[in-house]
């Protein structure tokens, strides 16, 4: 072939080649005339349009079609088909000239001529994506989805599934069936009767009998969507009702107001279709998969206005335990492990052992019995109407599995709350609200965050039987509540110099201890025994890298705004959730987190300039506009321990300091304790008193107007 000496070999390949499906058009909400469509519904008398209703189900039927009949007349279709990209004419002509060119080139000046359309073809290619994206990503938008196009490259389909008897599934409909089968498999059908409820507060308890639903409530509500254009069941996403929120209130206060009558719920809202997420990286079997739950927009609405409702009696109420930092109000990851390392640093600081046991529930959310939840709520209060709303909001739901555009057969929940629900968190941490009052052990502290528990005992050198004596009691709570322990999942962090590491054990099988070289997630957080730094921080920034190259490696973009906006949005919060739990007090730990950013920053600063040389890193920060993350930590810390003092937030401490009164015009320092111990000399409130002690002397402030006046 040509002048080569390699003899060519000829041969065909013969595939049964399927074209690239199309998917199904889709409604572009985003780009639908709302001027038009709220003239219209501007004109609809709702009183007359449900006059001939007779319940809830008929009444949003009927709101239903009518809503799909001006959807379809003033909403634009698309085809989001993965088709290749088009450029634009220029370049395809480039393109063509070039593949005109290849035909001549073994001919010298055609080859030379070759070459330098390809660069000038590349270029051209180059610039356009380059554009192209620019525009993406400065489109709020438009970047989440550009982004996780290849930041979660996994969530995008399902290649194949391993099912029984080691078979591969390429079938999108059979893989449905068989991911609806195995999120099914986690309900339970026992029915029960409340055996467990001890609430402690006063008694007879105050009731909530049935919500009041007002316009203005409907309408503040419908303001605080978002302009998603999110999968519905009932085909109407969020953006819809956002835009027509004037236009749409009246009806749907009309339709909210009945169903709270009559507790009954329209029978599409207890529809959902469920998107099959991945776990990890290459998933292959059904278990490898977690269900994300896409619900109406509607129903959500109402929920809203109904959790609200619920939350402000419960809390008023002081039916929720304080130990109890899940999906609360002046509640979060940060207020919980806090309090936990306070309790922590406060005992190593007094030389005694901590025995840490990390509990796991599995499937918490999916196997709460109906019967026994609708006990246990009617027994703090809440009943009438929505007592009853709750058990038909609760009961006869089902859900179908998508993949592609393929969807399972129907199935049942026979159990738990509501996923992907507003109501649904709310119901399970009031559903285990009586669990600490069960378990109540002396020695043991509990702290909960929704489902996650951990139960800790403080000691001396000394046998102690309370962590058992709580693993007993739990495992007893959990059996009567049909929640079921996975044992596998559970681990003990044992704290202290010399603690004795006592083994436990959950129906005589022993909980796997955290060793000295290991560390456990706790909300994210990864402590180790010693209570270190490193290993989280480790985690982190290696994560936080990862996270940076790619960027890096898919983005073409030059522009310092947009690097730095996805640096903040994307890689930042990483290394800054829950900072003040962790704050880093060594140069190497802190130079390790502020290196992420100092990199990201250099290679940002090169992609714009590549022949110039380097700034300094504070040089960096100035032409980027950013803040060094050292700083950031501290401020964080700073904000977190004002809004303590301001009562915003409630984090329980052990006396870790004290405001100091003063006659004079002096400073009123924040005292604390002398430490002994470094884990205790950096935890939260003792470092941060220091901050704040340090800033006031610079500045001659008095402290209560820092803290309570900022």
């Amino acid at each position: 072939m040509g002048g080569s000496d390699h003899n060519s070999i000829i041969f065909d390949i013969k595939l049964n080649f399927k074209s690239r499906s199309k998917s199904n058009p889709r409604y572009q909400f985003n780009k639908a005339n709302y001027s038009h469509i709220n003239g219209i519904l501007a004109n609809i008398d709702w009183v007359l349009f449900f006059y001939d209703c007779i319940d809830v189900e008929s009444c949003y039927n009927k709101f239903l079609s009518f809503l799909h009949t001006i959807i379809r007349s003033c909403v634009p279709l698309s085809n989001n088909s993965d088709s290749l990209e088009h450029f634009p004419v220029h370049i395809q002509r480039l393109h063509q000239y070039r593949k005109n060119l290849w035909k001549g080139i073994s001919k010298p000046h055609i080859k030379e001529k070759f070459i330098e359309t390809s660069k000038k073809l590349e270029h051209e290619i180059s610039k356009f994506i380059r554009n192209r994206e620019n525009k993406k990503l400065s489109n709020i938008k438009t970047r989440f989805d550009y982004i996780s196009s290849f930041m979660k490259p996994k969530n995008s389909k399902i290649s194949s599934l391993i099912g029984q008897n080691n078979q591969h599934i390429f079938s999108n409909q059979i893989k449905s069936n068989i991911l609806a089968d195995q999120f099914s498999s986690v309900f339970s059908n026992q029915n029960l009767s409340s055996q467990t409820f001890s609430f402690s507060n006063h008694s007879p308890l105050p009731t909530i009998l049935t919500i009041s639903i007002e316009p203005q409530i409907v309408f503040d509500t419908i303001s605080r969507l978002d302009n998603s254009n999110n999968t519905s069941p009932d085909g109407v996403p969020n953006i819809f009702y956002k835009k027509c929120r004037d236009t749409l209130v009246l009806p749907l206060t009309h339709i909210f107001s009945l169903s709270i009558l009559s507790s009954k719920i329209p029978s599409i809202w207890k529809k959902a279709i469920i998107n099959p997420i991945p776990k990890k990286t290459n998933p292959q079997y059904p278990i490898d998969f977690r269900p994300i739950s896409l619900l109406c927009s509607s129903s959500k609405i109402l929920e809203k206005i109904i959790a609200n409702e619920l939350q402000s009696f419960i809390e008023s109420n002081k039916i929720l335990p304080a130990c109890q930092h899940g999906f609360r109000k002046s509640h979060s990851v940060s207020t919980q492990l806090l309090e936990v390392m306070d309790d922590f640093t406060c005992a190593l600081e007094n030389k005694n052992s901590i025995d840490t046991i990390y509990f796991d529930l599995a499937k918490a959310f999916d196997t709460v019995p109906h019967s026994l939840l609708l006990s246990k709520l009617c027994k703090i209060g809440i009943q009438g109407n929505i007592l009853s709303w709750l058990n038909d909001y609760l009961t006869n739901h089902t859900f179908t599995v998508r993949v592609s555009n393929h969807f399972s057969e129907k199935k049942h929940c026979t159990s738990g709350v509501p996923q992907g629900s507003i109501l649904g968190p709310l119901l399970f941490i009031t559903f285990i609200s009586d669990l600490p009052t069960y378990c109540a052990t002396p020695g043991i502290t509990l702290k909960l965050f929704a489902d996650d528990l951990k139960a800790y005992n403080v000691f001396k050198n000394r046998v102690n039987q309370s962590p058992l004596q709580f693993v007993n009691k739990f495992s007893e709570y959990c059996h009567l509540n049909r929640l079921k322990i996975a044992i596998e999942k559970c681990s003990v962090l044992y704290l202290g110099n010399s603690n004795p590491s006592t083994k436990y054990f959950i129906n005589d099988i022993v909980i796997p201890q955290i060793f000295t070289e290991d560390s456990v997630r706790d909300l994210g957080i990864h402590f180790s025994h010693d209570l270190k730094w490193d290993k989280h921080i480790n985690i982190i920034t290696h994560k936080a890298i990862r996270c940076s190259y790619s960027f890096f490696k898919y983005i073409r973009s030059r522009n310092p705004k947009i690097l730095t906006n996805l640096f903040n949005i994307y890689v930042r919060p990483i290394l800054e959730f829950s900072s003040p739990v962790f704050n880093p007090h060594l140069d190497k730990d802190i130079k390790s987190i502020e290196k992420v950013q100092k990199d990201f920053l250099r290679w940002a600063f090169r992609r714009n300039n590549p022949k110039t040389e380097l700034p300094e890193y504070h040089e960096l920060t100035d032409y980027f506009k950013q803040e060094s993350l050292f700083y950031r930590h501290i401020k964080a810390d700073l904000n977190l321990f004002h809004q303590h003092v301001c009562g915003t937030i409630t984090i329980e401490n052990n006396n870790s300091y004290s405001i100091s009164k003063s006659n004079t015009r002096g400073f009123q320092n924040i005292i604390t304790i002398a430490c002994n111990t470094k884990a205790r000399f950096h935890s939260f409130f003792v470092r941060t008193a220091r901050y704040i002690n340090l800033f006031l002397n610079i500045c001659a402030i008095q402290p209560l107007n820092i803290l309570v006046d900022s």
